[in-house]
């Protein structure tokens, strides 16, 4: 079986890029050649910066006051540093996006929180959303990621002919993307006020 690693690079590029309604600069944090991959196949993406995960914070200080429209975090490592959200926020246009990998909501409770308390200082909307990722043993498992903005709802904002339209897709498409935003109730109930719809 294919390791199915275009899920979560599909899932971390389209849902952002899909949201937001004329996305031009993208920033990659982290991430491989394969999610650059993905933000290529939008033929609007005019610009696309990559950086290092080790050298996000010191990067993200030289880079201009809302210099780009999408931000991608493919990476664990930063998700919880409050000095690093406010370097990402000031890079982050009036209308940008975000998306990034986060902690499992089931799983990780106290991280998850952590995580969403960190982003929802500064973002109107914080919405969670799942994707399939390939376990050792070879099963399927939920994983997390998060969708920040502080303009764009990613159901309701939804870019319908860009998300379907677009060529190359294996996993991502509309229906997939709205119905990743939907969460047990067990999780709505444990993160209430921080999930922020």
């Amino acid at each position: 079986m294919k390791k199915l690693h275009y899920i979560k690079d599909e899932m971390l590029a389209h849902v952002p890029i899909c949201t937001h309604a004329d996305p031009k600069r993208v920033l990659l944090i982290g991430g491989c050649d394969h999610l650059y991959a993905e933000v290529l196949k939008h033929k609007g993406i005019e610009t696309i910066v990559r950086i290092d995960k080790d050298d996000a914070a010191d990067e993200l200080e030289k880079v201009g006051q809302g210099a780009f429209d999408i931000i991608i975090i493919a990476s664990k490592k930063i998700k919880k540093e409050k000095m690093f959200w406010g370097l990402l926020n000031r890079a982050l246009s009036n209308k940008g996006v975000v998306s990034m990998l986060t902690s499992p909501l089931l799983t990780k409770e106290d991280e998850a929180q952590e995580e969403l308390e960190v982003i929802g200082e500064l973002f109107k909307i914080v919405m969670p959303y799942r994707y399939e990722a390939l376990a050792e043993d070879g099963h399927l498992i939920c994983k997390n990621m998060i969708l920040a903005s502080h303009h764009y709802h990613p159901t309701a904002d939804i870019n319908l002919q860009r998300a379907d339209l677009t060529e190359g897709m294996h996993y991502y498409n509309s229906d997939i993307a709205i119905s990743a935003f939907g969460l047990p109730t067990v999780v709505r109930k444990r993160y209430a006020g921080l999930i922020k719809i």
